[in-house]
């Protein structure tokens, strides 16, 4: 065995497949030093290891290679889906109690061995332990590390020890970083690999330099190196074929401190940490409850407990209630990973976010509820109201647009907590400012949206108002308890002009060729016309079509949220559009598209393909549109789904490790990359509003009806239209940052709003003057009546 010189070359490097079948860390969310290691596998591999947050990536992938010294190499990682395989990989639940699984790989040629690979992360050192069975006579079994450090793969400095390998991040002077603690110092990471049982031979290159391809392609350590720079590759051959090999982490770059932590770690025999891992689940588990719904099915309540777990795991612990969308980037394969910036849903999302809170409210744990609400108000909101499209977890903007549902739900959310719980304002960390600040915000800029909830594009979107006006309910609501009787009759009023105005702004009464059920919901409107035949070209490649002729499933949240009833009709024709245009029947049970002409999903022109930007996809079918249509199904008399069977549907898309992705292909026969019919793609899984939507439809099959909705809303509307208001007969007049209102009404109050002042006198001759900036909207609104059942009417100057 001969040393070569270090290598140096940086060639490109992309993040794994979004398809991970684990997802897990140690459950100490409430400790005060809890362990700050997370992990999720794919096939054949530990991926995207992060530590010390759970946004922050640090290992592309973690696999194993076996080799026979006569030319033989297998890898145990199945980086591409359209190549010639001869490995079969599995991927498992091991329990139904904690976040474990265990990983196995054989070949399917001639060949004659076996790997088997459980993990678990330590509750008390940041290490991921992986407990390795190898069995073969006359094959090497080597580990192989891909580092990225700090979320990115090109400037990772390498070291092969002949116990111990080790990297660290090497930032460059003055670069910025891809992550940074609260303060804006940078997330600079060390790792080190140990064994048990030492290493035979060890290796420190770039990808795809000399002594990597040498053993990967033949098997080869003739040659090594000691160390290498860039995009580097670490690999050692396991002197002992039942073993444990820990991975440990530091910050500052101390690859010597991960090592330190790393040996550790070993000095705990695996199934001791095993244990303690398990029983850190155990716990939690034991402090949620249960629905009938699952309770008497084993594979059901399997599921529910791994969605409950999954939730619980991507929470932050360094920021409780931040909870990222998933710990995966879509279709990684086809991402870069070279460069330092921000990749897939490792980020917060209000709308997720309230996503998550609704199941963690429905399975009782209050805690993690009030978490998630807490962190918005804290960590999101901006100074005028607004919550940006998603952020880092420590608050800062990551992409700003703006989505009025989520500038919305955290009202709903706090209003939810107030009711149900007694947790109000004296015992929160928010107060009522917090919520005045939104719903001002939304009152100012609603209904129509920079983003509607599939965040691409603008208008008035059917989704975004019922959530608009639940949050508006609820905002009225607390601002009574808060003693603002000003903002419950403007919040009020304005919900109840948007719900009468909801079929003028949403529903064709024309419809197309296509569609004759009118009048029925489309997806968004430009200017707020679903009549005109506005052409709308999707912004993700999915092509250009009339808006009429654009589905989604959004409409049913007026539902969900207590706005319409079930029954509705328009409400009814909509759903027959829907089902007929944009959902598929699977080997599970019906699914639905996102929308019509969704084009954010693999390839078209190669079937299967990574999805990306510049290139047309086509969008497959997401399952937690599954849940949403049971819930919708518990509300009918004569419902079309079996809600409990929707339920069934709903956990037969989750993947051998139950892990529920964000979408599962949509068709049968052959395509380039294997996907099957009715199970996950390489777009992101596990997705926590999938795993949130399937606890929710359990609790709701219990209760027969969602128990998302907020009484409040359903209570002020309870199928019907909001009574007219009191006559009102103003004028807005405009000078400098002021606007006076003068006219009449014979409601017995009214209310002048703007995000800069409320007014509130009582009714008759008006003239009121009030602060307002340019460009920004004038509320009037006139009330009969005692709240909160006043009857509203609203006149604005500035649509």
């Amino acid at each position: 065995m001969t040393e070569r010189e270090r290598p140096t070359a940086t060639p490109d490097a992309t993040w794994t497949v979004g398809e991970k079948y684990g997802f897990g860390t140690v459950c100490d969310h409430d400790d005060a030093d809890p362990s700050r290691v997370w992990y999720t596998l794919t096939e054949g591999a530990v991926t995207e290891v992060r530590f010390p947050r759970v946004d922050v990536m640090n290992v592309r992938e973690l696999d194993f290679l076996v080799t026979d010294g006569d030319g033989y190499a297998a890898r145990t990682f199945r980086e591409r889906r359209d190549l010639p395989d001869a490995v079969e990989r599995e991927t498992t639940a091991a329990s139904e109690d904690a976040l474990l699984f265990r990983q196995t790989a054989r070949p399917t040629d001639d060949h004659d061995w076996s790997l088997t690979v459980d993990h678990a992360t330590h509750p008390d050192e940041d290490a991921l332990l992986l407990d390795v069975t190898f069995e073969g006579e006359g094959y090497d079994c080597h580990v192989v590390v891909d580092s990225a450090l700090s979320a990115h793969a090109d400037h990772d400095v390498a070291r092969a020890r002949e116990d111990a390998l080790l990297a660290r991040h090497d930032r460059p002077a003055g670069a910025d970083p891809a992550f940074c603690y609260e303060g804006g110092d940078p997330i600079d990471v060390g790792l080190a690999l140990a064994s048990a049982d030492g290493f035979d031979w060890t290796t420190a290159d770039v990808r795809e330099g000399d002594v990597e391809t040498a053993l990967v392609e033949r098997g080869s350590t003739e040659e090594r190196h000691a160390e290498a720079q860039g995009n580097v590759v670490l690999a050692g051959t396991l002197s002992s074929h039942d073993t444990t090999l820990a991975l440990g982490f530091a910050e500052d770059g101390d690859d010597e401190g991960a090592l330190v932590t790393a040996e550790a770690a070993l000095d705990d025999p695996f199934e001791d940490v095993r244990a303690a891992y398990v029983d850190s689940w155990a716990t939690y588990l034991d402090e949620v409850a249960v629905p009938d719904s699952v309770a008497g099915d084993d594979d059901l309540l399997a599921q529910y407990k791994t969605a409950v777990m999954v939730m619980k795991a991507a929470d932050s612990k360094a920021f409780p209630g931040a909870g990222i969308a998933s710990p995966s980037v879509p279709w990684g394969d086809a991402v870069d990973a070279n460069a330092p910036i921000d990749y897939g849903y490792n980020y917060v999302w209000p709308r997720d976010l309230y996503q998550a809170y609704t199941a963690f409210d429905a399975m009782g744990d209050l805690q993690s509820a009030i978490d998630a609400t807490e962190y918005l108000y804290e960590y999101q909101q901006e100074s005028d109201g607004f919550f940006p499209q998603n952020t880092f977890l420590d608050g800062r903007t990551r992409w700003g647009g703006e989505q009025m549902d989520e500038i919305a739900f955290p009202q709903v959310m706090a209003q939810q907590l107030k009711e149900r719980h007694g947790y109000d304002f004296e015992e929160a960390d928010y107060g009522y400012e917090n919520v005045r600040l939104s719903s001002d915000y939304v009152v100012t800029n609603g209904p129509s949206s920079q983003q509607e909830r599939w965040e691409e594009e603008s208008g008035y979107s059917p989704s975004t108002t019922a959530a608009e006006i639940a949050g508006l309910v609820c905002a009225a609501d607390l601002a009574l308890d808060a003693g603002h009787p000003a903002d419950a009759i403007a919040y009020l009023g304005v919900a109840d002009h948007w719900v009468d105005r909801l079929e003028d702004w949403h529903a064709t009464t024309t419809g197309t060729q296509r569609h004759t059920n009118t009048p029925y919901y489309v997806r968004i409107t430009d200017e707020g016309n679903p009549d005109d035949g506005e052409l709308r070209t999707h912004n993700n490649g999915g092509g250009t079509l009339d808006e009429r002729n654009i589905l989604d499933g959004g409409f049913l949240e007026l539902v969900r949220l207590g706005v319409l009833p079930a029954d509705d009709e328009t409400v009814r024709n909509t759903v027959l559009e829907y089902d007929d245009d944009i959902m598929v029947e699977t080997p599970h049970g019906p699914a639905w598209y996102r929308y019509t002409g969704d084009g954010y999903g693999e390839k078209r022109v190669q079937s299967g393909a990574p999805w990306m930007p510049d290139e047309t996809g086509k969008g497959r079918l997401w399952p937690f549109f599954t849940g949403e249509r049971g819930e919708y199904e518990l509300l009918l008399e004569d419902p079309t789904f079996d809600p409990e069977a929707l339920l069934a549907t709903l956990g037969d898309f989750a993947n051998d490790g139950r892990m529920l992705p964000e979408q599962v292909w949509d068709e049968a026969g052959e395509n380039d990359f294997d996907w099957e019919f009715g199970s996950g793609t390489s777009s992101a899984t596990p997705l926590s509003w999938t795993n949130a939507q399937f606890v929710r439809l359990a609790w709701s099959i219990d209760a027969g009806e969602p128990v998302e909705t907020p009484a409040v809303v359903r209570e002020r509307y309870d199928g019907d239209a909001p009574a007219d208001g009191p006559a009102l007969d103003v004028a807005i007049e405009r000078a400098d940052d002021a606007a006076r209102v003068t006219g009449h009404t014979d409601g017995d109050d009214l209310v002048v709003k703007t995000q800069t002042e409320t007014v509130h006198v009582s009714g008759g001759d008006v003239d009121v003057t009030v602060a307002a900036e340019d460009g920004a909207r004038v509320t009037v609104v006139a009330a009969s009546g005692d709240l909160p059942e006043v009857e509203t009417t609203v006149a604005y100057d500035r649509v």
